[in-house]
């Protein structure tokens, strides 16, 4: 109970907030007609926030950090039709509406229930007179069990004879069919040649609290309608995805030490990595999946640590009397970011990966400064500061980078916390509270858009994507 206490109190310094205690997880994102979801919030991120010898403006898109909106000469328009109105096939639908639309790469986004007679000439020249330029027929089925999706992607401007595309998509279970319908869209947004968001067709994988003391680890898709239960009995927390293929993830097992362990979600191996009489989190993974950077606390407060997997050797990267959390590898794994209270609050720092490196501020804005993540040179970080409507506190959530001063709001109401990159640095996952509701958000930031999906029942205290 006393290591439990320690992690939480430790952990509450940096990252304390009422908010994130309230958030919780939703039981579906499924949409009740044939439009995009009304329950799924689309909103323009914040403008820009100047530091030093930085000029901006409310249009401004130049961002050095990352193309925040990138030039496309006309998006298309898609149409989706099907002839089954079964409700396996309306769930694939739907979520394949939501889908294109988080994309971003289409400028209009409409739903047909048609027979298959109907498909014909005619009715693609209508299309086509209304400047829709795709059509994507969709069936779904189902066989003991398995579900099964068959896509045929049109150009309007051509026939029903020669599709642009033409592709099966298969399931083992049903309660897995956000996977078909986000396979779909992403084939399709690669049919068309725009941005990836292959980051839809992964799992995420997250703790939530369950009891007094206790946490389970599940994966789900990026909208939380999947979830699967991994682990589970005891405190169960602070899941990192082992590599890219996320075949595997590290957590911390809770009991009389700080275990960290790393579980293979599809053979279910679980096995001890390290063990530690105080705090012990994986915070970051190489590129390689060879080195993790660890919070360690193994007597007195914490402090970062590299870990080698090859060779089991462990380095001490920082030593403060204070506090330092959440390192993550930047510059191409050559150097880390932490966040440190040696200023007497939560801020952001930079270091090479020696221990007799100098240690850097990174950021110069806010006052509380906590939950970061990186990729490449860029970091995005929360920041609690007042509301400019309000006066009250909230956390708002910002880009940087190491390569220059420029920093970019993006959020602008609520509290906005614990954001996490996607594996190409094209999307931000994150916590997001207002005094009306809690959800998971998704910032895409290439098309400057972000997302929420409505969060119910169940606290989150931490994921990755």
């Amino acid at each position: 109970m006393k290591l439990i206490t320690f992690i939480l109190l430790t952990l509450g310094l940096l990252l304390a907030t009422p908010a994130i205690d309230s958030l919780s997880i939703p039981g579906s994102v499924a949409v009740t007609n044939t439009t995009i979801p009304s329950n799924m919030e689309s909103s323009t991120p914040s403008a820009a926030v100047a530091q030093p010898n930085t000029a901006t403006s409310n249009n401004e898109v130049g961002d050095p950090t990352i193309d925040i909106i990138k030039n496309i000469n006309k998006l298309p328009s898609i149409q989706v039709v099907t002839s089954d109105t079964s409700s396996i096939n309306q769930r694939v639908i739907e979520m394949l509406l939501t889908d294109l639309k988080v994309s971003g790469h289409f400028n209009n986004i409409t739903f047909e229930n048609t027979s298959a007679s109907s498909l014909n000439s005619t009715y693609l020249n209508n299309l086509k007179l209304k400047d829709i330029g795709l059509l994507a027929e969709v069936s779904v089925s189902r066989s003991f069990g398995t579900i099964k999706a068959t896509l045929k992607l049109y150009d309007t401007s051509t026939d029903l004879e020669t599709p642009l595309l033409e592709k099966t998509y298969e399931q083992p279970t049903a309660d897995l069919f956000p996977f078909i319908s986000h396979n779909i869209a992403n084939d399709i947004n690669v049919q068309i040649g725009a941005d990836s968001i292959k980051w839809m067709i992964g799992y995420v994988v997250f703790a939530r609290y369950t009891g007094s003391g206790k946490s389970e680890i599940s994966i789900s898709d990026y909208t939380l309608t999947y979830q699967k239960v991994l682990i589970k009995d005891g405190l169960n927390i602070f899941p990192k995805w082992a590599n890219s293929s996320k075949d595997s993830f590290y957590y911390t097992k809770i009991g009389n030490k700080a275990d960290i362990r790393l579980y293979n979600i599809y053979t279910g191996k679980d096995e001890d990595v390290l063990s530690s009489n105080g705090m012990a989190i994986v915070s970051d993974v190489s590129s390689d999946g060879r080195k993790l950077l660890l919070s360690l606390a193994p007597s007195g407060l914490s402090d970062i640590y590299l870990y080698n997997l090859d060779n089991k050797k462990l380095t001490r990267l920082t030593s403060y009397t204070g506090i330092d959390v959440n390192g993550s590898f930047i510059n191409n794994d050559k150097s880390f970011a932490f966040v440190s209270d040696r200023l007497g609050y939560p801020n952001i720092f930079i270091k090479d990966l020696s221990p007799n490196a100098p240690i850097t501020q990174l950021v110069y804005h806010g006052k509380n400064n906590s939950s970061l993540s990186t990729y490449k040179n860029n970091i995005v970080y929360s920041s609690r500061e007042s509301d400019e409507d309000t006066g009250l506190n909230v956390f708002n959530l910002y880009l940087a980078s190491t390569q220059s001063d420029y920093i970019r709001r993006l959020s602008k109401s609520g509290t906005n916390q614990m954001p996490k990159f996607s594996k190409d640095g094209d999307a931000v996952m994150y916590l997001k509270q207002t005094p009306q509701e809690s959800g998971l958000g998704i910032i895409r930031l290439s098309i400057n858009k972000s997302f929420i999906f409505p969060l119910k029942f169940t606290k989150i205290q931490s994921f990755d994507w």
